[in-house]
């Protein structure tokens, strides 16, 4: 399975555009927007590692 086709990771994504658009348009400042994105970015790190565990298992 492909970090791709996770449904987490366009959430995460999402969340990283919309704190970015929330940035750009005056809405938030720039520690909120660093806390929204790197919650974004947290789910899709923390996805990625899910998804290799049970690979890196298999292996051993």
């Amino acid at each position: 399975m492909t970090l791709w086709r996770t449904k987490t990771f366009w959430t995460g994504l999402a969340a990283i555009l919309a704190a970015l658009g929330s940035y750009l348009s005056g809405e938030a400042g720039l520690a909120q927007t660093a806390q929204m994105a790197f919650t974004g970015l947290v789910a899709i790190f923390l996805r990625a590692g899910l998804i290799k565990l049970p690979q890196q298992m298999d292996r051993d």
